[in-house]
């Protein structure tokens, strides 16, 4: 049932499964809330207290879990699409859409901004990760998170924005 083990399959081609793969997660999630609410938590099912995605496509299945299970998300992006892209356009071995292809760059681009918009901490590696890769979103701004946390920090309205919060 899970293919032969000597076949690689290229986590590009899985795309297309993530629903699938959180609508499974989604059944399992909730069974072992069920059969762990049984076992230590009175008869009451225990759910979980935070979804963590790592990578775009595992922050994509944990921005749906997340929503779907109202929890807070965490988002640890490892070797982002944008910073990604722009690396292989500077090498000009390929074109944009050559590297859309072998990559499906930009639908790994879109699961990092959804990932972005519903995770509550991102977990990064570095300063640089911050300040140079994550900056290429359209869901970051490095001056208005610090803006945002700065006036969460004194009790001021932010009046609805947003961003993440990065360590």
């Amino acid at each position: 049932p899970f293919g032969p083990r000597d076949k690689y399959i290229p986590k590009e081609l899985l795309w297309p499964h993530i629903q699938e793969f959180v609508d499974g997660a989604l059944s399992h999630i909730m069974q072992m809330s069920k059969v762990l609410g049984e076992q230590v938590g009175g008869g009451q099912p225990l759910w979980p207290v935070a979804i963590h995605g790592h990578y775009a496509d595992a922050g994509d299945s944990a921005a749906l879990l997340s929503g779907a299970l109202n929890v807070p998300m965490l988002f640890t992006g490892h070797s982002l699409g944008r910073d990604k892209l722009e690396q292989l356009l500077k090498q000009g071995r390929q074109s944009r859409e050559e590297i859309n292809a072998t990559y499906k760059i930009m639908r790994r681009i879109e699961a990092e901004e959804l990932a972005l918009d519903a995770s509550e901490l991102v977990i990064t590696s570095t300063r640089q990760e911050i300040e140079e890769q994550w900056r290429l979103y359209d869901g970051f701004d490095v001056i208005l998170a610090r803006k945002l946390r700065a006036r969460i920090k004194h009790g001021v309205s932010c009046h609805g924005r947003f961003m993440p919060r990065m360590v």
